[in-house]
């Protein structure tokens, strides 16, 4: 098995036909049949059947799928790096939950930008399990981790704005005319929770004796859709403040908890990881827009 045969696997699969991946790679159709049959029988396993004129991959198929394209990523990532000169250039890859502390970061990246223009950022939006998976595949530099999430065995840089949980509700609901929400409010009510949160059991401590009436009726993984939950009310949000800004017309309004519940936001990388020059740039230049803040506060 080499990285060429990966590729051509890659094709077959986006291209849904053998013979689609030959025309895209200038490659014989009979020579690509004969790549895939000598690594089937290196893999010990059917990785695709025909079914319809398409290629329709086995569960074994999709495993090997997706390992060959975090391969190939990984390769073609590492090459441009080897070839880069003393001029920074490159992706900067940061996995990231929603935050508005986030600020801070972008900060650092227009700063980043203005000094190197030739780095481009990509950003890829996800709770815990996408960050960590992220990170673990080595294509992704940097972390953002929010709330309770489990970052050990990372290095890591905590953030010193910190993210308030509040309930993104109907501004006509039961809530009307509150400036803020309890516990006890909370009873009895349909609600919306982030996925990341409801697994940690990260409102335990804040709802006390109450837990056991608090009806969850949907999770989230990114808050767009649940605001159109809310929207249509079908339940009260739990949601950070500041991600997004309930529009007049949504009838939506953020009403923050109290106690004031916060929330961590980590900056995190793999502890035994070489970071590009890029990467360590934006940490550095992080590090410095964190320093301002201490300055202002």
């Amino acid at each position: 098995m080499d990285i060429r045969v990966l590729r051509y696997f890659i094709a077959a699969v986006e291209a849904e036909s053998i013979s689609g991946a030959a025309e895209r790679l200038h490659v014989t159709q009979p020579t690509l049949s004969r790549q895939f049959m000598e690594l089937e029988a290196e893999l010990g396993h059917v990785l695709f059947v025909r079914s319809n004129r398409k290629l329709r991959l086995t569960e074994k198929g999709r495993l090997f799928f997706e390992r060959a394209r975090a391969i190939v990523d990984l390769c073609d990532r590492t090459k441009q790096e080897m070839l880069e000169e003393d001029e920074l250039s490159g992706e900067i890859r940061i996995a990231a939950g929603e935050t508005p502390a986030l600020r801070t970061f972008a900060r650092a990246v227009k700063r980043l930008q203005e000094m190197a223009p030739k780095v481009r950022c990509t950003i890829v939006s996800g709770a815990e399990p996408t960050v960590k998976a992220e990170l673990h595949s080595g294509l992704t530099d940097l972390g953002v981790f929010v709330g309770t999430a489990d970052a050990a065995g990372y290095s890591t840089i905590r953030l010193r704005s910190k993210d308030v949980w509040g309930v993104l509700t109907r501004a006509d609901g039961p809530f009307a005319g509150k400036s803020r929400i309890e516990a006890r409010d909370l009873v009895g009510e349909p609600i919306i929770c982030s996925s990341q949160a409801f697994e940690r059991n990260e409102f335990a401590g804040w709802l006390r004796y109450l837990a056991e009436d608090f009806r969850i009726v949907g999770t989230f993984n990114l808050l767009f859709n649940a605001y159109l939950l809310a929207e249509a009310g079908v339940g009260h949000v739990l949601a950070l403040g500041g991600i997004v800004n309930p529009e007049p017309e949504s009838g939506l309004v953020w009403l923050p908890l109290y106690p004031k519940l916060e929330a961590d936001v980590v900056v995190a990388w793999e502890k035994n990881r070489r970071l590009t020059k890029p990467a360590e740039l934006l940490l550095d230049l992080l590090r410095e827009e964190e320093e301002k803040l201490d300055i202002h506060a």
